[in-house]
């Protein structure tokens, strides 16, 4: 959009901007680089070309704009000021040092162009919404003063039911079985350094240490694929998972109420696993996203710790004694000596996978 303001002179005789966006260009926030390209930098900003096809400009201001708020005002604009094409790229942040990819995919964004000649103006606007490059279910706010990353990941559940006989126990309802779910992905997939022994630090990137906290939204869509969440009161155990067209988080209490027989006991050690169990299933769609075309699969062999087909832990395996534990590896029950309330405490998602979540929250921008 081009408008101009004259107090009398010709065309001809001021600056004629156009401006248009260079396709195609995608921000990752952190510049996180993709899964088959670990050891690269990844991309990192939107690019434009600034034409003028008039004189030179007496001064300009170049700004980023969503809806009335002024999110970037680029300082230097002296080269744009001649005739010709100028290239001019953005990398998402705004003048407080804030990227936030829910900005990005507003349908108001648009760059703003003021060039004054002579008393004249000369206006230009170019709009460029985002959208998601990879998956519509996670957003990212990364503020690089404090450095601190808020990812935003929304969630789908179902009530799958109560299976088995109600004797002595008695499973929580859906809501908060729901509730559960979204607090083991919160605790589990954060690394903001609030958790004891070391466990759950800051990431490093090419920008440096960033510390991430992960909230849930289970009610706004588009949402992740969805999960049924059971609760079981059969002895028999039931095997969670994240497959296509299986998805479901059992709340096992039938079966470890025959191994724990106090009550509040009982009811502790199922909230824990739940817990962990939904965090670790849905980071399998974390992992399958962000490794897609990997092989061995990335998600389905556990990090190479399982088997694809039978999704059985490799004989061997063990889980460290001390430090973490990764949230996403299979260990083999015949050797490993790591106890539940261990697991419980050393259990999160390991750097270079929470890396991968934020790989998933690109915006692409299209010409």
């Amino acid at each position: 959009m081009h408008t101009l303001t004259t107090q009398g002179d010709s065309l001809a005789d001021l600056p004629d901007y156009r401006i248009r966006l260079a396709n195609p260009q995608v921000i990752t926030p952190l510049n996180i680089p993709a899964f088959s390209q670990a050891n690269t930098i990844g991309e990192g900003k939107v690019g434009f070309c600034i034409e003028n096809n008039g004189i030179v400009a007496d001064s300009l201001s170049l700004e980023i704009m969503a809806g009335d708020q002024l999110i970037y005002r680029e300082q230097d604009t002296r080269r744009f000021l001649s005739p010709g094409c100028h290239f001019w790229f953005w990398d998402g942040y705004s003048d407080t040092g804030i990227l936030d990819t829910q900005t990005l995919k507003r349908s108001d964004l648009r760059l703003r162009l003021v060039a004054s000649h002579a008393s004249e103006f000369f206006t230009a606007e170019c709009p460029f919404q985002g959208k998601a490059q990879h998956v519509y279910w996670v957003d990212v706010r990364v503020d690089r003063i404090k450095r601190q990353v808020d990812v935003l990941v929304r969630l789908s559940f179902s009530d799958g039911g109560t299976r088995g006989r109600e004797g002595n126990f008695h499973c929580p309802d859906y809501s908060i079985l729901a509730m559960m779910a979204c607090e083991g992905v919160e605790f589990y997939w954060s690394r903001n350094g609030h958790r004891a022994g070391g466990i759950g630090n800051d990431i490093q990137t090419e920008l440096g240490l960033f510390n991430v906290t992960v909230a849930v939204d289970r009610f706004t869509k588009p949402g992740m694929p969805d999960f049924k969440l059971i609760g079981s009161l059969s002895e028999r155990f039931g095997r969670s998972t994240s497959l296509k067209g299986f998805r479901r988080i059992f709340y096992n209490q039938g079966f470890y109420g025959k191994h724990i027989t106090s009550q509040t006991n009982l009811n502790r050690f199922c909230e824990l696993n739940f817990k962990m169990t939904a965090a670790h299933e849905i980071g399998h769609i974390i992992l399958d996203r962000y490794g897609a075309g990997s092989f061995p699969d990335y998600s389905w062999s556990h990090k190479g710790t399982s088997t694809v087909l039978t999704q059985q832990a490799k004989r061997g395996v063990t889980m460290p004694l001390q430090g973490e534990i990764d949230l996403m590896k299979y260990a083999d029950a015949r050797v490993n000596r790591v106890t539940p309330a261990d697991r419980f405490l050393r259990s999160v998602a390991a750097s270079e996978d929470v890396k991968g979540l934020i790989w998933l929250s690109a915006v692409i921008f299209n010409a």
